[in-house]
């Protein structure tokens, strides 16, 4: 009953981790399509101007503290004095009608009346913010005041957002964005982009595509846009189900699009800025023939080569297009590149990941491993399953599970001594070194397990592998063989568990089976170096084996059966993700006749 109580906890424990941090896999993650997509283009991305050193007060919101007209109107405006619209006519007469009016102010009346008129506006009744329209266009042919006009011309794509006209919205904050006179702060600008256009623009920007095509800032953004990854589900899609895929994209309407206005988009940074915007729209609607053809049509000397958008759409195309080995050197470049941000620089180790997993070259695939292990996740990057998961290039997995998996299965022994080697200073050197010794363990290499721990100061983990060395050496007979049986059911978890890469929720790695994205062959694999982490690291398992051989060499003698008795303790108290019920079930039957023989 206790058991079957600390049981139950332990389940619920798990599954409230599990929901709260979902599963993680992420050097998996070559084997989704989704990976491999163009990466995300928001806001920020398209920041090409430095934010403007000093902003000037809005129309209106300057000190209203004495009693001259103007200051009377911007009383009125923020709410200090109430009064009402012929109140307000009359404040508003009283600037126009000063005599020497310095134009700045008579400006900023101006403003302030169309600010005041659009207030009374919203999307259910749209006529005060049309009225307020015109006036700030007027405003717009007649003023001088550089941030009164910076000001206006932000209020005039207000006016476009809240009737639902995003093309017209997002073109001027764009255009905005990147003015050296905007009055409009960077944070502001960039919150409204947000707001106009959400992720990607949704059904309004592609119906309003074409509207982009007057400028190449416009249509670039437009593109980089549309084309963000999207998906129709979750992040983690069932695996019962089939593969999810993107949601469709109006490929042959922005191919058309770009042949249509081939000269506009030349005309920013060259006929190679067109290429580069056809290969990511290529990409994201998965035309990969395209992408590669468009891809060499670029000149080899091009600058446009070195863009980290460049490299990750090349390699994509490559990967995808199972032509590994080529997708290697782009991804290199990529992760090389200082042009680079920390989430490309991470999606290249990801990918070459990948890469090094295909090419079967484990040495290489530990190397990105290790990196991505110890850096610390990039900004912006998600962390969890909440909603916008969707939004980013990448996944950021904190668990450790994957490396753990690789590090302790995956990974052929002589991969691990081959990485000490090699790169002896790599980011978490120490976790191999850890995890090597582990399976040196596991192999009855206890001398050299030793040795590598030594090398590490687990100075107790050391010890232990000296004491197993010595009982390992002695199990010749039936009473040596117990002793080391005993020793490991006194040890569980401490000689052939890794106790530094799992933290008791290990059972959520053995994801073989379910891995839909693998390849027969991959599955079979997974599900065969699973099986085999299971059986390695219980000891207990190894004891009750052990002493299977003491019973039959004994008999029943004393120590046969000593040597039953214990081996069912050892069953008994077998960890729950080892998952042998029916072979430990038989062989406690097994044991309790051997007993009962023995009695008689």
């Amino acid at each position: 009953m206790i058991r079957l109580r600390r049981s139950v906890v332990l389940m619920v424990l798990s599954l409230g981790l599990f929901w709260a941090c979902p599963f993680d896999m992420t050097f998996r993650e070559y084997l989704s399509a989704r990976f491999w997509m163009p990466f995300s283009r928001h806001a920020t991305d398209f920041v090409k101007q430095e934010p403007h050193p000093t902003f000037q007060v809005y129309a209106g919101m300057a000190s209203a503290q004495d009693a001259t007209p103007i200051s009377k109107l911007r009383a009125a405006y923020q709410g200090l004095i109430d009064l009402d619209a012929a109140g307000l006519t009359r404040a508003l007469a009283a600037v126009r009608t000063l005599p020497n009016l310095q134009p700045e102010i008579r400006e900023e009346a101006e403003l302030i009346d169309a600010k005041i008129v659009m207030r009374n506006g919203s999307t259910d009744n749209p006529v005060p913010l049309l009225e307020a329209r015109r006036k700030f266009l007027q405003f717009l042919k007649t003023a001088r005041t550089p941030a009164l006009l910076s000001e206006a011309r932000g209020w005039v794509a207000y006016t476009h957002y809240m009737l639902g006209e995003q093309s017209a919205a997002g073109k001027i904050y764009l255009d905005e964005l990147n003015r050296s006179d905007s009055n409009l702060s960077r944070e502001i600008l960039l919150n409204s982009l947000r707001l106009t256009y959400g992720y990607n623009g949704g059904e309004t920007l592609r119906e309003q595509l074409q509207d982009y095509f007057d400028t190449p800032e416009h249509a670039a953004f437009a593109i980089k846009l549309v084309t963000n990854p999207q998906w129709s589900g979750n992040y983690y899609p069932d695996p019962s189900g089939p593969p999810e895929e993107p949601e469709p994209l109006p490929y042959s309407q922005i191919k058309g699009l770009l042949e249509k206005h081939a000269a506009l988009l030349r005309s920013e940074r060259g006929a190679n800025a067109l290429a580069l915007l056809a290969m990511r729209t290529a990409l994201r609607a998965g035309d990969l023939p395209a992408a590669l053809r468009l891809a060499a049509n670029v000149p080899s000397r091009s600058a446009i080569r070195t863009e980290p958008d460049f490299l990750w759409i090349l390699a994509s195309a490559r990967f995808l297009s199972k032509d590994f080995k080529a997708a290697e050197t782009p991804l290199l470049q990529l992760f090389r590149s200082p042009k680079a941000t920390p989430n490309q620089k991470a999606a290249a180790a990801y990918g070459l990941c990948g890469v090094y997993k295909k090419l079967d070259n484990t040495v290489e695939q530990l190397r990105f491993v290790s990196w991505l292990g110890e850096v610390e996740g990039p900004h912006g990057m998600s962390s969890g399953g909440d909603a916008g998961v969707a939004e980013q290039s990448i996944y950021w997995a904190y668990s450790g599970w994957d490396r753990s998996m690789i590090l302790d299965a995956e990974a052929p022994i002589d991969a691990l001594q081959q990485f000490i080697v090699k790169y002896p200073n790599s980011p978490g050197i120490q976790l191999v070194r850890y995890s090597l010794a582990v399976r040196l363990a596991r192999e009855n290499r206890y001398d050299e397990a030793a040795q590598m721990f030594d090398t590490i100061s687990a100075r107790l983990r050391a010890r232990r592998m000296r004491e197993m060395a010595v009982l390992y050496k002695n199990a010749n007979d039936p009473e040596g063989k117990y002793k080391l049986a005993l020793y490991l059911s006194e040890n569980s978890e401490r000689i052939y568990f890794n106790d530094s890469l799992w933290n008791g929720y290990q059972s959520y790695v053995f994801t073989g089976a379910t891995e839909y994205r693998f390849t027969r062959a991959e599955r079979e694999r997974q599900i065969a170096l699973e099986r085999k982490l299971k059986d390695d690291q219980e000891e207990r398992w190894r004891a009750h084996l052990i002493l299977q051989e003491v019973v039959k060499e004994a008999g029943p003698s004393p120590l046969g059966i000593r040597a039953a008795r214990l081996s069912i303790a050892c069953l008994d108290r077998i960890s729950e993700r080892f998952r042998r019920p029916d072979e430990i079930r038989a062989a406690q039957i097994e044991l309790i006749k051997f007993l009962r023989s023995a009695r008689k």
